[in-house]
């Protein structure tokens, strides 16, 4: 399948159904009608089940992330008590079709053999790149195994980023667009839809222009005073619900 010039690339929705809204109405409007999702679904947030199936029916490939393979049944080493008290209740609020099609999710993929997706690093599911090291042996390890691939797309950190050799490129803090060059390999976060961590209480996301090689993140505004109300309506742990209007 021949991909469109422009590709929406949106991660870490995590069950917040205001914002996800936002980033794909924002897409449609701008023409952006083919979306990939890096993973993590669901978790933090109290809206699972339309976040789940929102992705689902408007995404045209999606990854497992850390969130979906708690709520399978994956082992979560290290993680808080307010965290794994979302993801028992996450369990019982998802239909059993839409846990097998979480099921199903690739941890990793090579997509129409232009990018790779992944939701932590290009070497391990887990591993968060903002340190050096997860830096030099992510863009090592693409330039090894995936040597015909400039851009590897990745969440996990919540912080939109877009990182070359010799150069990282963190200031997201409203819409931009940053030119790449062609021939020189990037791992690209576009940042989250459901809960940013980089202080910016707005929604965070990305279109990929292939017939221009540029990235644009977008940041739009959402009603995170509806999503931290449903958090709260649900009797999860009130600390999710404040965290959403600092952006952290």
């Amino acid at each position: 399948m021949a991909l469109p010039d422009l590709v929406g690339v949106i991660s870490d929705l995590h069950a917040n159904f205001e914002a996800l809204k936002v980033a794909l109405r924002w897409l449609e409007k701008h023409g952006v009608e083919h979306v990939v999702c890096l993973g993590d679904i669901v978790g933090y947030n109290a809206n699972p089940l339309e976040v789940t199936y929102l992705t689902w029916s408007r995404c045209a490939f999606s990854l497992k992330g850390n969130h979906e393979r708690y709520v399978l049944g994956e082992e979560a080493r290290g993680v808080r008590e307010e965290k794994m008290e979302v993801i028992h209740w996450t369990r019982d609020q998802l239909d059993p079709r839409y846990l097998d099609w979480l099921r199903s999710l690739p941890d990793y993929h090579v997509y129409e053999d232009t990018f790779l997706l992944a939701h932590g690093s290009p070497r391990d599911p887990d591993e968060y790149i903002f340190k050096n090291d997860a830096v030099k042996g992510s863009l090592q390890h693409m330039e090894e195994f995936y040597p015909g691939l400039r851009v590897c797309f990745f969440g996990h950190s919540h912080l939109p980023m877009a990182i070359a050799k010799g150069r990282i490129e963190a200031q997201f803090k409203e819409t931009r667009t940053i030119q790449l060059e062609r021939g020189v390999t990037y791992l690209i976060n576009p940042g989250s839809v459901g809960q940013p961590r980089d202080g910016v209480p707005k929604t965070s996301f990305g279109v990929m222009d292939l017939k221009r090689w540029r990235f644009t993140w977008v940041r739009e505004d959402y009603d995170h005073e509806t999503t931290a109300g449903r958090i709260r309506d649900a009797g999860l742990d009130a600390s999710l619900a404040t965290r959403l209007a600092r952006g952290k």
